[in-house]
């Protein structure tokens, strides 16, 4: 049970005025070799197929799954570390210290965010992880998480589409 969000939305803005100080690294699809998905429970029927086409092109994939009071985790082959409303989150609305060090003990060249935006424990987890290569859909509310956004029709969550936009433009860019 969370009492406030107060601190959390506090913090999560001070990370985001920080953000455009952070180191980045643009890559392109062929220099990214580890990636972390950062996703939510209720949609993961539209998420598990991305997942499956980046592994497909031999990428090492992490996940990191939201889960609801009322959703049921997914079952899935590989190891992924799940933040469980119930369980993994403070009274203040912080992820629990295990999971934010588990969490940043992944070194990855592209965080890619498939969260709906609704989700603060979420964005305050992408915004501390030390990936220098952020990408996810641009969300009028949040300035300097991503490094490449979709821009998304307001109140869409189309996950197949912003997947597939993001790699044509992974694919189209040049690092060096």
């Amino acid at each position: 049970m969370i009492l406030t969000k107060y601190f959390l939305y506090k913090k999560i803005n001070a990370l985001s005025k920080n953000a455009s100080l952070r180191a980045r690294c643009y890559r392109s699809l062929s220099d990214i070799r580890h990636v972390l998905v950062m996703c939510e429970a209720t949609d993961w029927k539209s998420v598990y197929p991305c997942i499956r086409t980046l592994k497909a092109m031999d990428k090492s994939v992490h996940v990191c799954i939201y889960t609801r009071k009322n959703d049921d985790a997914p079952i899935w082959d590989y190891a992924y570390i799940l933040v469980d409303a119930k369980k993994d989150i403070d009274l203040w609305g912080f992820p629990d210290k295990k999971i934010r060090n588990q969490l940043n003990g992944l070194s990855v060249d592209m965080l890619l965010d498939l969260t709906s935006g609704e989700t603060l424990v979420m964005r305050y987890l992408m915004f501390q992880h030390p990936s220098l290569f952020k990408v996810g859909a641009k969300r009028s509310s949040e300035e300097g998480l991503h490094d490449l956004s979709i821009i998304m029709q307001e109140g869409l969550h189309d996950i197949s589409f912003l997947f597939e936009q993001i790699i044509i433009y992974l694919q189209a860019m040049r690092s060096k």
